[in-house]
């Protein structure tokens, strides 16, 4: 048993003698040392360090003095009286005085608007449904539930709605404004809205 263990030390002791004494393989046969001495002369000849090669192309795109503090902060936040990138409260914000809900000045409410949107998309869709999309000659007349007038409806394509009107939308925002040529009246007729709940 102890054979065999200094057999296997002295195998391990010569891999590692084979290993770090000879790096670069078994020694060549001496006809190729003569060109082992000129490939090695070749290669260690030096050529001289010069400093400018270094900045010779590659570090041209680097800038070339910090930012002052100032243009730092103009950057990053902009100029009061220029350009300002600070978030700032809005000014512009008023409430709707039917709804309550904020919108900015001189625009419609969002709020409003949808109300209208999804009652015009309404009407739109039950006149498709009724009258499809063939050319009519005769004037459409859009009328909710309870407001059957047959004076006012002669001679006009009736369109029932379902439901009853809403409180917003007046009954004469659905009559015509502006020159009449059935009488031959040029004059544009104003209507204001009534009857708003």
């Amino acid at each position: 048993m102890a054979s065999n263990l200094v057999r296997s030390i002295e195998a391990v002791l010569r891999q590692l003698e084979h290993v770090f004494l000879n790096p670069f393989g078994p020694r060549p046969p001496v006809e190729m040392i003569p060109v082992f001495a000129q490939t090695s002369g070749l290669s260690q000849k030096r050529e001289t360090f010069d400093l400018r090669s270094i900045f010779d192309g590659f570090l041209w795109g680097v800038p070339t003095c910090r930012r002052t503090a100032e243009k730092r902060m103009m950057r990053k936040y902009g100029a009061a009286n220029w350009h300002n990138k600070l978030i700032l409260p809005r000014k512009d914000l008023k409430p709707c005085g039917s709804c309550g809900h904020y919108h900015e000045e001189n625009r419609l409410c969002p709020n409003c608007y949808a109300k209208v949107k999804a009652e015009t998309t309404a009407m739109q869709e039950k006149i498709v449904q009724d009258l499809g999309y063939n050319p009519i000659e005769q004037e459409v007349a859009v009328v909710y539930q309870g407001e059957r007038n047959e004076e006012e409806l002669k001679g006009k394509k009736i369109i029932e709605m379902d439901k009853p009107r809403p409180k917003w939308f007046s009954r004469n925002l659905l009559q015509k404004s502006g020159p009449v040529t059935e009488l031959g009246n040029s004059e544009a007729v104003s209507i204001k809205p009534h009857e708003l709940g």
